[in-house]
């Protein structure tokens, strides 16, 4: 599953790459000497190197993102400059198209993507649609679009005050100082689930688009600390906010693509202000030693500050499947994020239900295929904080099934047993039985509330 959640990360947005953890340095000299630029065979890199006009308005904004962020690179970091066809070839070469089919078959098989939707091409129209510049994680270097960094080499000399694109670019630039200085390429390489992933991802460019909410409203004499200090104020500006990423594509991308991508910006700068608000940037650079686990720690920083984990779950065996020719094709746990996106779907109003999905505790999910490969199953366990958080996710569960039971082959089952619901999804009736137990031995040995109560 990583594959697709890595390439939003990676050519949009900029997760980066693994770096070692440099000695600090004094910040970048201000200069206007061409030479500044770092020597680099960058040769077999497509684009062109910066010209001296836009090279010196590169390296201005480097010192902008070290003033904004408080913190110093270690090394200049590259420039190179690539025309909007060449960065969506980019985007195309980074989609590993086995784990996108992968993840394509689990969302489908939830009912979360219609079952003809080109995934692949979607995702090159929406990233190739958003990118201004980005940091490339194996090459760790800076990719400006062409007619960007046109833009910047124009851009007012000795300017604080930065125009969108030179905003996208210190936003990006920051990624770089996260990856040279609090270890984004270690933590970036290791395993997590879609929740973990999500969590990871939302802490990574909270904590960039923070920095340009500092930079703005530095500009109007305020300190970010007036603004971190109240993050219920910073929520409801959100709330009343367009969509962090704008355009036509993205528009149009089903809720599972849009949301997450959208909630890294905005839930994910609620986390670090409220990160922020306690203990400066230094409670921000402690989030990259201790990750959130979880989206609800993201969506409530009161709980990560608790320590609240995740309810865990293992999936038992289930050899009745095994034995009807149902192979598991892939296992996961989706969060509370996306958990609310499924709820979504039962719902009139609303593509995303997070009242029902804010008590959850925990989930594991995996998907069958049949002997053919053309037909899925889901069992999916889940957990909530207390017995009322189980009976409303129990009923936005039954309201999602009620809508997808026009497309379903089998009758879809949900229950609740105490903090426990179980979903199962075109699976035949006869096999459900074997399921319950399995479940109610899982229930058996549940604890009756969690961490929160």
């Amino acid at each position: 599953m990583k594959a697709w959640r890595a390439l939003a990360v990676a050519a949009a947005l900029s997760a980066c790459g693994p770096s070692p953890h440099p000695t600090p340095q004094p910040p970048l000299e201000a200069t206007d000497d061409d030479a500044a630029e770092p020597e680099r065979d960058l040769s077999a890199v497509p684009g062109r190197a910066p010209t001296p006009a836009e090279g010196r308005a590169m390296r201005r904004l480097m010192r902008m993102a070290e003033s904004i962020r408080s913190l110093r690179f270690a090394t200049p970091v590259p420039f190179r400059v690539q025309d909007r066809d060449v960065i969506t070839a980019f985007v195309r070469d980074q989609i590993d198209a086995e784990e996108l089919e992968r993840a394509r078959i689990f969302y489908v098989a939830i009912g979360l993507l219609a079952p003809d939707l080109a995934v692949d091409e979607l995702i090159v129209r929406v990233l190739g649609e958003q990118i201004v510049g980005y940091y490339d994680p194996e090459q760790s270097l800076m990719v400006v679009r062409e007619d960007v960094a046109r833009e910047l080499a124009g851009s007012r000399r000795g300017s604080q005050a930065l125009g969108e694109a030179e905003m996208v670019i210190v936003h990006e630039l920051v990624h770089a100082l996260q990856d040279q200085r609090l270890g984004l390429g270690e933590r970036y390489e290791e395993e997590r689930s879609i929740d973990g992933d999500n969590a990871f991802a939302m802490l990574v460019e909270g904590d960039a688009t923070l920095a340009m909410v500092g930079h703005m409203i530095g500009q109007q004499g305020q300190p970010l600390r007036a603004l971190t200090r109240n993050t219920a104020l910073l929520r409801m500006m959100i709330r009343d906010s367009p969509d962090a990423v704008r355009g036509q594509e993205m528009e149009n991308a089903p809720p599972i693509i849009r949301i997450p991508l959208v909630s890294r910006y905005l839930d994910g700068l609620v986390f670090c202000a409220s990160l922020h608000g306690r203990q400066g940037w230094n409670g921000v650079d402690g989030a990259y030693r201790t990750l959130p686990v979880s989206t609800e720690q993201v969506l409530h920083p009161e709980r990560y500050a608790a320590e609240e984990a995740p309810d865990a779950i293992t999936l038992p065996e289930l050899p009745e499947l095994a034995a009807a020719g149902l192979v598991p094709h892939e296992e996961d746990t989706l969060g509370e994020l996306e958990m609310g996106i499924w709820f979504g779907l039962g719902s009139d109003t609303a593509e995303r239900d997070e009242s029902a999905a804010e008590g959850w505790g925990g989930d594991r999910l995996r998907v069958y295929r049949d002997a053919s490969g053309a037909d899925t199953a889901v069992v999916w366990f889940t957990t909530w904080d207390d017995e009322g958080e189980a009976q409303e996710a129990e009923a936005a569960a039954r309201a999602v099934t009620d809508r997808l039971a026009s497309t379903a082959r089998a009758p879809a089952h949900v229950e609740r047993r105490g903090r426990a619901v179980l979903v199962l999804l075109d699976l035949a009736p006869e096999l459900k039985e074997a399921v319950r137990v399995a479940f109610d031995a899982f229930v058996s040995a549940l604890p009756p509330s969690s961490a929160s109560d």
